[in-house]
């Protein structure tokens, strides 16, 4: 067999050994260096069968930058386009050659959509003169194209061609190692009941399973949505890396000091999250601990009136209100108190609260993935849309509220929650539920 396919979200990827050139895809994807000499390999094949008409549009684009996806006519070749993915060229030696995969194989998906195109064929895209190694290359594309595709709402057909020059991998070797791939680092299931196979995020929850194991299904299935979105967040990040200037002003050395600050922070965040996914966190907990977590200003009477509630009930409450200041990042901290705490009560109202610049998620939504992770037997307040509110305890920024929407319909569908209206009848529903749950 030299294909395979697979359907993941809307969309379909398809795996080929064979020459990108016979592909009818409208964009045809081409791995060049930053004069776009298309020299060899995938390159000069695309070369050839584009014409002169290819390489006279190509050459009015020099030069290009390491990271770079240039967009071209495709000459005498029957597709609409070719992407240039630049993977050779001087500066910018401190990228790591995965980055350049990652970024240029999402770069090219994004532009897809603004083409108004539907399909793309890549080839591998810097395993040639670029030296990047050939498994770095399949893991990067990998997950960059399942990543770019399984949660769209658009319709995509995806090609990956395979040329081995060195025969190092049969083909049935590259779909077991895809599928592989898919399910312990994206945690994707393969069915292979249909006609294709099918990858897709396993059910959270069977009639097979009793409850530990559905809790426990439960509980992977937020770590590696975690993990996705660690992913996506990782590409945005090394996007605007490779967009700084080579030998640029203080500024400059700042922000991109910043950058790898974040991306080192996100990186250690991710091989946390990929050691939970078997198993929770071991780490010993506090006993008869609630940790509460909420956003802070505009809910500080609520929270005083939970804590009081927890208190009533001699247990210890734990809230940002009573951290000592540490040289831990903030993200680590809740991270470790949520672990460390016997129980999570999550607090949802209408602020979606402080971001993380390097995940992009706030401290509330960090708290809550923390406790599903971890294993925490959650209790959940979602404020009623009756509660009586004020100005300042609404959401102001558009991008935020966007995030608190998508964050709320998440924790509904996923958890049985609470709604609440004053700080008094959350604390007495509080109350009722830490109640039931030491008996």
């Amino acid at each position: 067999m030299t294909s395979r396919t697979y359907d993941v979200g809307r969309s379909s990827i398809t795996l080929r050994f064979g020459d990108i050139v016979e592909s009818k895809a409208e964009v045809l994807v081409s791995s060049d260096d930053f004069l776009l000499s298309m020299g060899g390999g995938v390159s000069a094949s695309l070369r050839r069968a584009g014409g002169a008409r290819l390489a006279a549009d190509a050459s009015k684009m020099v030069p290009a930058e390491v990271g770079d996806v240039v967009v071209s006519s495709a000459g005498d070749l029957p597709a609409r386009y070719i992407f240039h993915a630049i993977t050779i060229g001087p500066g910018k030696q401190d990228i790591e050659p995965a980055a350049i995969v990652r970024h240029t194989s999402q770069r090219a998906m994004n532009l897809l959509s603004q083409l108004r195109c539907s399909s793309i064929a890549f080839p591998a895209i810097g395993a040639g003169a670029a030296g990047i190694p050939y498994e770095t290359v399949a893991t990067e594309m990998a997950g960059a194209l399942v990543g770019a595709v399984i949660d769209s709402s658009y319709v995509y057909r995806v090609e990956l061609f395979l040329l081995d020059r060195f025969h190092a991998m049969k083909s049935e070797d590259f779909f077991l190692f895809f599928e592989q791939f898919a399910a312990h680092r994206l945690g994707l299931a393969t069915d292979k009941t249909s006609a294709t196979s099918v990858l897709a995020p396993p059910s959270a929850s069977r009639t097979t399973m009793d409850e530990e194991q559905t809790e426990q299904a439960q509980r992977r299935h937020e770590v590696y949505k975690m993990i996705r979105h660690l992913d996506v967040r990782r590409s945005a990040l090394e996007a605007e890396l490779i967009k700084l200037p080579v030998g640029g002003d203080a500024s400059t050395s700042t922000a991109l000091a910043s950058l790898r600050q974040q991306l080192e922070d996100l990186n250690v965040l991710r091989r946390t999250y990929e050691g939970q996914i078997d198993t929770a966190p071991a780490l010993s907990t506090i006993p008869d601990s609630v940790f509460v977590s909420s956003t802070s200003n505009d809910l500080q009477d609520h929270r005083k009136a939970v804590r009081k509630a927890i208190e009533d009930l001699r247990l210890r409450y734990v809230g940002m209100e009573d951290f000592a200041p540490t040289g831990k990042a903030p993200v680590d901290l809740i991270r470790q108190k949520v672990t460390q705490s016997k129980a999570y009560l999550g607090i949802l109202a209408m602020r979606y609260g402080y971001v993380d610049p390097g995940t992009g998620l706030s401290m509330t939504e960090l708290e809550y993935h923390q406790a599903v992770a971890s294993a925490k037997p959650l209790h959940i307040f979602v404020m009623d849309d009756r509660a009586p509110i004020m100005a300042g305890m609404v959401e102001n920024n558009s991008e935020h509220y966007a995030k608190l929407l998508e964050f709320k319909a998440h924790v509904l569908k996923a958890h049985t929650c609470k709604l609440f209206t004053t700080p008094d009848d959350l604390a007495r529903k509080a109350m009722e539920v830490l109640q039931s749950g030491q008996s």
